[in-house]
């Protein structure tokens, strides 16, 4: 059963709508001011909200900022508003509200427009599911691959994810440090709480504290609303800092003393709040270094590395590229309203001798792009990489090998017999993963005979 929960000062009008939806069989919960609603969306999670835009003690727009804040799973937001304030339903449209209806509405136009908004929400939240975690089977597997290095990773985070103890992920930017992090949540006792993420490089400095502590009504010039911090919407939950080592040194002491204590003062309050959070933090560089240079509190260092995990990047793991590729040609056939079948398989070679300094996050927009190309498979064609017209001399890394000085060899034969080699087992590497170790079909691939392609696996030292 579907929940919706109806937010409205007016006393008769919140219970109208509620009623109206209970008898078309929602189960429906009641708020008549913005923190009431913010907590109950924390508590219950439901799956559709009626936001009225007037409240006593914070704005619609206001409460909308820290839903979309909060909840990263679509939750369908219909504003309803009076007269006269449509501009600012329009504003809350491009804030993320689904859509919005002037008083006095329509009770079936209502009933329409809140359905219309669950089944947009059923798309995001499968969108999102598919992003974010490439799917979920008990092993994780299915959201990171079959890679040793995946398996490597997998056992890191099952061996912390249920406890409390404090993260730190290291990884290369777009290596998937997010997709981590909330992993981590999913496989944690708090997996039925927030997973709140930060952004600390995005955050511009004089809103640090605020964004992160809240502050009161009045307590600034400019603070007409109560604004409720990461920290406490945290509450219960994670709190998934990412790129920790932008927070500015001068707001380090008051960050550890929070995380310390699990409590703070909110920006104008006497009252100390306290919170129940999981910590987990992300950096893409060596924080060792930026406390060696006096730009990161080493205390604050030692606290939030209780336990570091490190990302591999995506060139360390290219036996999961297949796998990744398919996921997320999957998220766009679902996105793109597409049917691409799947990829050529001299298109999989390709994605796999390719280096990814992008990482993961490259990889998928490749595909994505590559998805709106194509009619029905992926071939070669369709996909592109961001360095492939430029000079020979200029690319790291071609067909699964570094290029070698040619001073390293006596001569040019003796160089060029190291690459041709080189080569030749990239080739017969990317066959066997592309016919998942079928070594009949991966000698098909290039034409070879079957005797052959063994002969040539055993000159390597490859297995199936």
């Amino acid at each position: 059963m579907e929940t919706i929960l109806v937010v409205d000062d007016k006393q008769d009008t919140c219970e109208n709508i509620a009623e109206l939806f209970s008898n078309h069989g929602y189960k429906t919960l009641k708020a008549f001011t913005g923190q009431q609603a913010l907590q109950l969306i924390a508590e219950k999670n439901p799956n559709a909200v009626i936001l009225d835009m007037r409240l006593p003690d914070m704005s619609g727009i206001n409460v909308l900022e820290q839903i979309q804040s909060a909840i990263d799973t679509g939750l369908a937001v219909i504003i309803i508003t009076a007269f006269g304030d449509v501009a600012l339903a329009v504003k809350a449209m491009k804030k993320g509200a689904y859509d919005f209806l002037e008083k006095p509405f329509n009770n079936d136009v209502l009933l329409l427009t809140v359905q219309r908004g669950l089944q947009n929400q059923k798309i995001k939240q499968e969108l999102n599911h598919l992003r974010r975690e490439l799917g979920a089977d008990p092993e994780g597997e299915q959201i990171f691959g079959k890679s040793e290095a995946s398996h490597r990773l997998l056992k890191q985070i099952e061996a912390v994810a249920q406890t409390d103890i404090t993260v730190m992920i290291q990884g290369e930017t777009g290596s998937g440090k997010e997709v981590v992090a909330r992993y981590l949540h999913k496989r944690s006792k708090r997996n039925n709480r927030q997973f709140i993420p930060i952004d600390c490089g995005a955050i511009p400095e004089t809103l640090i504290e605020s964004e992160f502590f809240g502050f009161e009504k009045g307590s600034f010039t400019g603070a007409y609303e109560k604004k409720v911090g990461k920290f406490q919407l945290a509450d219960g939950g994670t709190l998934y800092l990412d790129e920790i080592g932008n927070l500015p040194l001068e707001q380090q002491r008051r960050f550890l003393r929070a995380v310390e204590n699990k409590a703070f003062h909110p920006i104008g309050s006497k009252k100390e709040t306290q919170v129940d959070i999981r910590l987990i933090v992300a950096t893409n560089s060596k924080l060792e270094k930026l406390v060696d240079e006096g730009k990161f509190r080493s205390d604050l260092y030692f606290r939030l590395s209780e336990y570091i995990i490190n990302v591999p990047p995506l060139r360390e793991r290219v036996d999961d590229i297949p796998h990744l590729a398919g996921r997320f040609l999957h998220e766009a056939n679902l996105e793109f309203d597409r049917k691409i079948s799947g990829f050529r398989e001299d298109a999989i070679i390709k994605l796999i001798n390719y280096d990814y300094p992008g990482n993961v996050r490259q990889l998928r927009n490749i595909v994505r792009k590559a998805a709106l190309m194509a009619t029905n498979l992926i071939c070669p064609d369709h996909i592109h990489f961001h360095n492939e017209n430029a000079p020979f001399s200029d690319r790291e890394k071609t067909w699964g090998f570094y290029y070698s000085d040619l001073s390293n060899y006596g001569s040019y034969k003796e160089a060029f017999d190291e690459l041709t080699k080189n080569l030749e087992m990239e080739l017969i590497k990317n066959a066997l993963l592309t016919a998942r170790g079928n070594v009949s079909k991966a000698a098909q691939i290039y034409g070879i005979d079957r005797r052959n392609f063994y002969h040539k696996m055993a000159k390597y030292n490859l297995k199936p």
